[in-house]
């Protein structure tokens, strides 16, 4: 399990006081409107007492509060509605349903969920996905028609950077990470860098629809291995295609094609094995917010700064 779930915010509500006034409404709903209601009640107040902050309570009063759930979704909740939730809110309320209150408190609890691409499907590895024990439903666990940029951001795990080569045209800046994703073909993945404007900064995380996702500037040669239920990813830029663009700073992000959509993800930097200066001289990684990587390139590393370099010998 992850760490501490946050305190409730001082705005929130008691999670049992929205579970209430779910039913209220619930109870009251009646005629054509009463599916759309109860999906926005259940997305609503119900996603609500769903959250980290509930774990927060004594164990009887959590007790309660799923029971109330429970019985609120036997009495409201349909397999239309069910599957209009967005899967983490689907998760969590399938399994209060289910009444395994240690299954549910593991998926709340869950915030970077490994996934599975499977014959294009895209599964969301919440505590009980594929457990024979638990015989839960695929659906529950899967992420149709949303966005999960979020917990795969979170999920990727950095490995180690390094500067390799011996010769200025086999210079190489390499990273290697792990990526939350099983199944993945050789050609979801997608690595390079794209040029930053000046103050901007490289921690932006976009998902577009698959035909529209975005790509590199300037690719990396990509190696992947898969690894039980990650994947490790293995990339390489050649140095020269970025000294040959001039002096600039570099964001080196990685592209997933993941069932509907194209993700645009920053690469973060190792805590552990980083090289920060890099070869020729006049490269270098630096980290923005949530350590997302840029690479420069100052004017010694480009041909012009070389030649000026090579000057300055020939008139020693």
């Amino acid at each position: 399990m992850n760490a501490s779930p946050p305190a409730a915010p001082a705005h929130a509500s008691e999670p049992a006081e929205r579970v209430a006034a779910a039913e209220r409404i619930l109870d009251s709903a009646a005629g054509p409107d009463h599916d759309e209601q109860a999906y926005r009640v259940f997305a609503g107040e119900v996603a609500e007492a769903l959250q980290p902050f509930t774990l927060t309570l004594a164990p009887d009063e959590r007790v309660k509060c799923w029971s109330a759930i429970a019985d609120l979704a036997d009495a409201h909740l349909t397999d239309a509605i069910r599957l209009r939730l967005p899967v983490e809110q689907r998760v969590r309320l399938s399994l209060a349903q289910h009444r395994d209150h240690a299954l549910l408190e593991a998926a709340i609890a869950e915030r970077k969920p490994r996934f599975l691409l499977e014959d294009g499907r895209l599964f969301a590895r919440y505590p009980g996905f594929r457990e024979a024990a638990h015989d839960l439903a695929d659906e529950w666990f899967e992420a149709t028609d949303e966005r999960v940029t979020a917990p795969l951001a979170l999920g990727i795990e950095p490995r180690y950077l390094v500067w390799t080569g011996v010769k200025r045209e086999n210079y190489r800046l390499e990273y290697s990470c792990y990526l939350p994703v099983e199944g993945l073909p050789d050609a979801a993945v997608r690595v390079g860098v794209v040029r930053l404007a000046e103050g901007e900064a490289p921690g932006k995380r976009t998902a577009a629809p698959a035909a529209e996702a975005a790509g590199p500037e300037i690719d990396a040669v990509v190696e992947i291995r898969a690894e039980g239920a990650t994947a490790t990813l293995t990339a390489a830029v050649r140095t020269e295609e970025l000294t040959a663009r001039g002096v600039g700073r570099w964001s080196l992000r990685v592209y997933l094609d993941l069932g509907s959509f194209g993700y645009d993800l920053p690469l973060k930097a190792p805590r552990g094995y980083l090289q920060r200066l890099g070869m020729p001289i006049g490269l270098a990684v630096a980290w923005g917010e949530k350590r997302s990587l840029v690479v420069k390139v100052d004017e010694r590393a480009t041909w012009r700064g070389l030649s000026r370099l090579r000057l300055l010998d020939f008139r020693k």
